[in-house]
């Protein structure tokens, strides 16, 4: 397995490995406090309610961060937020994440950093913070690592999900897709005929056409059973 040594190549992976744990996730292949009992609860990971932002799920290692139980952050959550972030950061990071959320970026993850209190710490401390929607859940998914620690958790998670080589090195071209593009390729691996699909999306066969020579510019795939393959990757089909 491949071990990431630069900021880089680490940030590339982790947002690859927020796509690979929503995939296992869905589909009853992983639970996220498998991750949580691999790392030993020292990764802060929480899924949130994208209507109401109220947390779904807090891993252990969040809850001892904070220092209460679940229900006791529910019930002052407005408080413990302002106590833990420095004074601004959680308005400004929030507007960032919704604004991506309305973008046709929505579906893909978006990370930054910010400073935060947790654990009884007098200063304010730098979490690389990566948050991921659950298009099948329709939740927020989160997961926050200390800027000083990125490498070495990064590489832990990486264990544990055995990245999958394809995701990694197609990762770029998926991330570049619209969802109207990405709708094409799931009616075109489920063997819909052009007419069908046209109808579907209510646009030509002209313009279908051109869609799909550009799908095959994007995906730089020659054959019928390539698509299946990056379809099948990238949870498509």
């Amino acid at each position: 397995m491949h071990r990431y040594n630069n900021e880089q190549e680490v940030l590339e992976a982790l947002e690859r490995q927020a796509l690979l744990i929503e995939q296992k996730v869905n589909k009853g292949a992983l639970k996220l406090e498998d991750i949580n009992e691999e790392l030993n609860g020292k990764l802060l990971m929480a899924t949130h309610n994208l209507r109401t932002l109220l947390p779904v799920y807090l891993s252990e290692g969040a809850l001892n961060m904070i220092n209460m139980s679940y229900e006791g952050y529910v019930k002052n959550m407005d408080q413990v937020i302002k106590s833990m972030h420095f004074p601004g950061s959680y308005e400004r990071n929030m507007n960032l994440v919704k604004n991506h959320l309305k973008s046709h970026k929505s579906s893909l993850p978006i990370s930054f950093i910010q400073r935060m209190r947790i654990d009884g710490q007098k200063d304010f401390k730098g979490y690389y913070t990566l948050s991921k929607k659950n298009v099948q859940t329709n939740e927020l998914f989160n997961i926050y690592i200390p800027v000083n620690n990125l490498i070495k958790t990064t590489n832990k998670i990486l264990r544990i999900l055995d990245d999958e080589i394809y995701v990694k090195y197609h990762y770029d071209k998926f991330a570049s897709l619209t969802a109207l593009e990405k709708h094409i390729i799931t009616l075109l691996a489920l063997s819909y005929q052009n007419n069908e699909i046209a109808e579907q999306l209510s646009i030509s066969q002209a313009t279908l056409e051109q869609h799909r020579r550009n799908l095959k510019h994007k995906l730089e795939i020659k054959r019928f059973v390539d698509l299946i393959r990056f379809a099948q990757a990238f949870d498509l089909i």
